[in-house]
């Protein structure tokens, strides 16, 4: 019973951590926003954005052999895995702005920071998620179980408490299932 206490204090506390970063990183990105829009800082964003396109311009060449409609595709995938929108845009042309760009590089920041977060979180308070995902698993071929260094298993417990609370909500179920399939393969 004391092992159950101890996972489930684990995990909470481990939810825990990941909800406090990703309120801190919500109110440092509000932080920048109000700076941003009172310093003016459009204009660093859109000279940002003039260089990326001239350098799209001067070496991507290929786009004019490939086609509107292939290169549309591509750009509306990088979308919408970068900024998370959906088929919003249906032209043929490519749009780029301030704005995209500034998304794009504020939602990277913010989650490089989150993760050195996570992980000095995790070295603070030596949690190793990985270890408890190793005794859960019953089958030994996986990669994970044959990490023998306790440094880098806390460092990837870090890396998940970082990246926020929907990924280390999956490291925990699936470490339940895990754990629920090795109890029915020992009995």
């Amino acid at each position: 019973m004391d092992v159950i206490l101890e996972v489930t204090v684990l995990f909470t506390l481990s939810l825990a951590l990941s909800f406090l970063i990703e309120r801190i990183i919500e109110i440092l990105k509000a932080y920048y926003y109000l700076l941003d829009s009172r310093r003016d800082w459009y204009k660093f964003w859109t000279k940002k954005t003039y260089k990326i396109r001239n350098a799209l311009e001067n070496k991507l060449r290929v786009i004019e052999f490939v086609g509107k409609k292939s290169t549309t595709n591509v750009l509306r995938k990088f979308e919408e895995k970068m900024l998370n929108v959906e088929e919003s845009y249906s032209g043929t042309v490519p749009v780029l702005s301030g704005d995209l760009v500034r998304a794009v590089y504020i939602r990277t920041a913010t989650k490089f920071i989150s993760i050195i977060v996570g992980i000095g979180l995790a070295f603070w308070m030596k949690i190793d998620l990985i270890d408890i995902f190793q005794n859960a698993m019953s089958d030994t071929s996986y990669w994970i179980v044959n990490i023998k260094s306790d440094e880098l298993r806390i460092g990837l417990s870090g890396v998940v408490i970082g990246l926020g609370t929907s990924s280390l909500h999956k490291v925990i179920s699936t470490v339940e299932k895990k754990s629920e399939k090795k109890k029915l393969e020992t009995i």
